[in-house]
């Protein structure tokens, strides 16, 4: 059987015109652990093995699967639109269905679809308009900033306000809510729990078979605390017969939540928990750690925090109007700049769902075919693509958002929100938000001050954000606030 299998494998490598490509051998031969280690705790360091080996090369370990790099932009692109021959399930469902089931982020072919065809009336723009709960969680976030200038983290309270932010998106509950006797905990029991099992999680997808060994009493019980809070509200959506809104709806209709525009279209309970649980995995950080390392860089470049005020000052009052917000450049480039130097998520990966090839890669100049057989997983490297001088000039390591005006970036070259099909369906959510917090905390705030002398580290769990946090100095002046 298997020499069968290597035969038709040789014979589809010459039929194909393959070329073999560059090798990388790990320094812990077996299962290569000292590569995946170091790219979830040294962001950089497939940076540094792309400069030596080139935009393709392969990771060789004895045991664990072929591993490819790649930022060939071909490459990218076949791996981004061919959903027939690459996805995520094998790589993501067996660590993450026990937490959060079946959905748009664990799985292919047409549970996947299903899943984000049942997501879609929610990001609608009309959705979207209402950045009333963001500014009342807002405020209470100004309200703890020091007025005297010390430093303080900012980390911690940009992910907790966005975590709240996330609860009313998701929930509609919000976090002043009092909460229903009948229900299994409170939101905050909930956010702890949820945050610990996330936590457990990603150690449970990167030990891979070895989480047989690891203790699991907490992660079970986390767990089952998550399922039951969920549960309690999608029993009481499923009770709500509103109608579903999308972008044509009246205006009358309330703002909808995720869980119940789910509801409005399946009665399948486990379904529901399964896509909102999962939707708390891709926004609960997302904005705050974009937020975090933007006001990180800025601090280093206060210049540009000077340009922001002067344009939330000229704004005035409007600064919650949408439309505005998406077409303010000044900030929208800044925040470009920040997802190029500092992307959320610097890592993509795809698994071969069967023998096949990329388009480039083979061959001394890396030019020709790759085969790459079933099972092989293939990582993208958003931190070193967007640090291509071809593309953005030989100041890559620099934050210069001014570089937008003029640079030309096609599609595959800069991938802050992903690509295909499965490009983030939250990325006017996030760019809109983002903007209008910037905007109001430098209408509040004249001066912004680093208080971070070390060199920047990435902490990579959901998304990357700074292990150091965000400590900075704010002063404020004469404004709006608002």
């Amino acid at each position: 059987m298997l020499q069968q299998q290597q035969r038709r494998r040789d014979k589809a490598v010459r039929d194909r015109g393959c070329q073999p490509v560059a090798k990388f051998q790990t320094k812990e031969p077996f299962f290569g652990f000292d590569v995946k280690m170091a790219m979830h705790i040294d962001i950089p360091s497939l940076y540094r093995h792309h400069q030596r080996f080139g935009k393709t090369f392969q990771v060789n370990a004895l045991v664990s699967i072929p591993e490819v790099c790649t930022l060939e932009t071909e490459n990218i692109r076949v791996l981004m639109t061919n959903g027939k021959d690459w996805g995520v399930e094998p790589l993501r469902l067996d660590g993450m269905e026990y937490l959060c089931g079946r959905g748009f982020l664990t799985t292919d072919g047409d549970m996947w679809n299903h899943s984000r065809k049942l997501l879609k009336p929610t990001f609608a723009r009309n959705n979207l308009l209402d950045l009333g709960t963001l500014s009342k969680e807002l405020d209470r976030l100004l309200d703890q900033v020091p007025n005297d200038g010390s430093t303080i983290d900012l980390a911690p309270g940009l992910s907790n306000m966005f975590l709240a932010t996330s609860m009313d998106f998701l929930l509609g509950i919000l976090s002043t809510d009092e909460t229903p006797r009948e229900a299994p905990c409170t939101p905050q029991v909930f956010l702890v729990s949820f945050q610990d099992a996330i936590v457990r999680t990603m150690f449970r997808i990167l030990l891979g078979r070895f989480w047989v060994l690891a203790p699991k009493a907490k992660y079970l019980r986390n767990c089952k605390v998550s399922h039951d809070f969920i549960d309690f509200y999608v029993n009481e959506a499923m009770q709500d017969n509103k109608p579903l809104r999308g972008d044509d709806a009246v205006e009358a209709i309330p703002k909808q939540s995720m869980i119940r525009g789910l509801s409005a279209q399946t009665d399948d309970k486990h379904h529901i928990r399964s896509q909102i649980l999962q939707g708390m995995l891709a926004s609960g950080e997302t904005i705050s750690a974009l937020l975090a390392n933007t006001l990180l860089l800025l601090s280093r470049y206060p210049s540009y925090w000077q340009k922001i005020r002067t344009e939330a000052l000229k704004r005035g009052s409007k600064l919650a109007d949408f439309d505005a917000l998406q077409d303010c450049k000044l900030v929208q480039n800044i925040l470009r700049e920040s997802f190029r130097l500092r992307p959320v998520f610097p890592l993509l990966s795809r698994n071969a769902l069967c023998d096949t090839t990329l388009p480039s890669g083979g061959g001394p100049d890396q030019k020709d075919t790759i085969f790459i057989p079933k099972g092989t997983l293939v990582v993208m490297s958003y931190f070193s693509l967007h640090r291509d001088p071809s593309v953005f000039g030989d100041d890559v390591e620099n934050f210069r958002p001014e570089r937008w005006d003029t640079i030309r970036v096609e599609q595959w070259e800069f991938m802050p929100f992903g690509g295909g099909g499965r490009a983030c369906l939250g990325e006017h959510k996030v760019l809109v938000e983002a903007t209008y917090v910037l905007l109001r905390m430098a209408a509040t705030f004249e001066s912004l001050e680093c208080r971070d002398t070390l060199p920047w580290k990435g902490e990579l769990q959901l998304t990357c954000k700074s292990a150091n946090g965000c400590k900075i100095s704010l002063r404020r002046g004469p404004g709006i606030g608002k």
